[in-house]
């Protein structure tokens, strides 16, 4: 795609263009047959029809034809792919048929591309004309976003009174416009004020659907909704809403013997999803039998499955479907149905309980360093907190406040769990006075932490933990999982650095997991050590050259300080272990725990629901995540 650019044109020129250019191509556009407007080829721009009525078929026949041959053959083997296709001007497209095109571009260029489609598409320059209101009564393109293309055609005309100022989106736009329009630099004032007075035009019409991009979900939990019924037993089948749909791209194949019986074609046809045969299958058995699911595929289609799919309503807005259905049935009916409902039970489901803590006794307290204490806690209902390793909950002292804390403790420690706290703030600082048989407050536990499905990819595979500092706590949970069950694993090597010996968390449990031995190791550093130090001293990232591990095979988990990330991180992928096979824990400052403070959120993610657990993979691109 070139650069946009912004020219102008006189419309007599543009029309004068168009005459000159019928020599090298045929030109397509809205032209009078039957006292109906229509698109077509024209022989003469005198023929094209400016102002625009909506017509019962989109401009799509031009690439997708009702029908056409995709292969000939003879009964004695031979087989010949055909394309038909001529270089096409396609003329004066609507922007919502051309969002239409856009959707039919991606769909019939994806995986395996479509070579008819795409011949056709690439022997055709599509020039748009902007509209700067509402077409009809029964158009909704600005309920779907889809009358502001920004691809799909090559140039785009706005209406400026005598002139047309053009958008080039194309290197194809670009040399048509150069080759065959007289253009000069653009009034910039008077296509502001088209711009203008278009958004307001569709402003006052009434905008997007209110839930436009959180459909998918919507149309998925309304699976059984009434309205399905409602709208099924006024349907005919006849599928008069799908023959006329601008982005609908089902096809039949068949095959049609000459009248000598010797050579034939095999033609595709426009099927329709919402014919009782469309999903009938060689034993007679229907697979969308009712028609309520024909029905609930189709809109399905438009608001969910292939939504999905597009990043987009494939839906445009273009009125057809209404103006084309003798039962009434409309797209936006349903949608708003669906969409009130989804919020009525939004507020029906609120969790009275969201922000409700739990008292907790502090059954046991350890110093580990001078800013570091360990705790053990119990619920005062006497349940299992339940955490995932790499989870974390809230704790609140009343009067003071709440704080994030990791859990620890791994998931089976029964009616106890673990943590430790560092005093670095008001409510870990007041945390650190209380004693044995005080309580505080819990809520959580909260995010998403090393679930079943990561274990899983775990199996069999070199488990590498690395931690710094405190870092070591949050893996904690993990790394006693996995030493409880170490055939599981290919091995188990735990990679742990502090600034010195003091630092260090858990020294017991370190000097136990150093004597296990097996598949099970334990390398340790300081940045400074002192006369009782006799292990590696310097940053953590000078371990890893100390592991035997084959890349391909192993698994990375890495917890500490935000600096620590990017060069442990950098040195793995050295080191042949990509980002995909590397885990990492995240530390945000978390208010809610719930998604909803806005703290801890990046991009569009958020640390306490999405995390803290990430795949690095799936944030190595996002600025603020490290």
């Amino acid at each position: 795609m070139t650069e946009v650019l912004e020219i102008q044109s006189t419309k007599d020129n543009v029309m004068l263009g168009l005459q000159k250019a019928l020599s090298e191509y045929s030109i397509a556009a809205l032209t009078r047959k039957g006292g109906k407007v229509l698109f077509d080829y024209v022989d003469s721009v005198d023929k094209i029809e400016l102002e625009y009525t909506p017509t019962v078929l989109s401009p799509k026949k031009f690439f997708f034809p009702q029908e056409e041959v995709i292969l000939e053959y003879t009964l004695e083997g031979k087989v010949n792919t055909k394309i038909e296709y001529k270089k096409t001007v396609l003329f004066g497209v609507r922007p919502c048929d051309i969002t239409g095109i856009q959707i039919l571009d991606e769909a019939f260029s994806e995986s395996n591309g479509d070579p008819n489609y795409l011949t056709k598409r690439e022997n055709s320059v599509i020039i748009g004309i902007d509209c700067k209101s509402v077409c009809d009564e029964n158009a909704f393109c600005y309920k779907v976003a889809s009358q502001n293309p920004e691809k799909g055609f090559d140039i785009m005309l706005r209406d400026l009174g005598n002139d047309y100022a053009m958008t080039i989106a194309t290197r194809k736009g670009e040399v048509f416009a150069e080759e065959y329009f007289s253009t000069f630099k653009p009034d910039y004032e008077a296509l502001h004020e088209f711009r203008v007075q278009k958004e307001r035009a569709f402003e006052e019409a009434g905008g997007p659907f209110e839930e436009l991009e959180n459909l998918p979900a919507i149309f998925s939990e309304n699976q059984f909704h009434p309205i399905w019924d409602s709208e099924a037993e006024r349907c005919l089948s006849c599928g008069s809403c799908i023959m006329v749909c601008p982005t609908c791209y089902c096809f039949d194949v068949i095959d049609e013997l000459s009248l000598s019986m010797k050579i034939g074609d095999r033609l595709r046809r426009w099927d329709a999803c919402m014919l009782r045969s469309f999903a009938e299958v060689s034993g007679g058995e229907n697979f969308r039998e009712e028609v309520k699911n024909r029905v609930k595929h189709r809109i399905n289609r438009k608001f969910n499955f292939l939504m999905l799919k597009h990043g987009r309503s494939v839906c445009v807005g273009c009125g057809r479907c209404v103006r084309s259905c003798l039962a009434d049935i409309s797209p936006v009916t349903i949608v708003d149905a669906l969409t009130k409902t989804s919020k009525e039970m939004r507020l029906e489901e609120k969790n009275n309980d969201l922000y409700l803590p739990e008292k907790a006794y502090i059954r046991k307290i350890e110093s580990f360093t001078d800013k570091e204490k360990f705790f053990e806690l119990e619920m005062e209902n006497g349940k299992s907190l339940g955490a995932q390793p790499g989870q974390f909950i809230l704790l609140s002292i009343f009067g003071i406040g709440e704080a994030a804390i990791s859990v620890s403790s791994p998931p089976s420690f029964g009616d106890r769990f673990e943590i430790v706290v560092r005093a670095v703030g008001d409510v870990t600082n007041k945390l650190h006075t209380l004693t044995e048989g005080d309580f505080v407050f819990i809520r959580g536990p909260f995010g998403h932490g090393f679930d079943e499905n990561i274990l899983r990819k775990m199996k069999g595979k070199h488990l590498l933990f690395i931690a710094g500092g405190i870092g070591y706590v949050p893996l904690r949970s993990l790394i006693n999982l996995t030493l409880k069950q170490t055939d599981l694993y290919k091995k188990i090597s735990i990679l742990y650095g502090c600034k010195t010996p003091e630092d260090r968390m858990y020294k017991d449990e370190l000097a136990y997991i150093s004597t296990l031995g097996g598949n099970v190791e334990l390398l340790e550093t300081v940045d400074k050590g002192d006369d009782t130090w006799l292990k590696n001293t310097g940053v953590i990232t000078t371990l890893i050259p100390q592991v035997d591990f084959d890349p391909e095979e192993t698994i990375a988990v890495v917890c500490g300080p935000p600096v620590m990330y990017k060069f442990v991180t950098k040195t793995l992928n050295d080191h042949g272990i990509p980002n995909s096979s590397i885990y990492v824990s995240l530390e945000r400052r978390m208010k809610c725990g719930v998604g909803k403070c806005g703290h801890c959120q990046i991009d569009d993610i958020y640390v306490c629901q999405d995390g803290p657990v990430f795949r690095f993979s799936d944030i190595e691109d996002k600025e603020e995540a490290l």
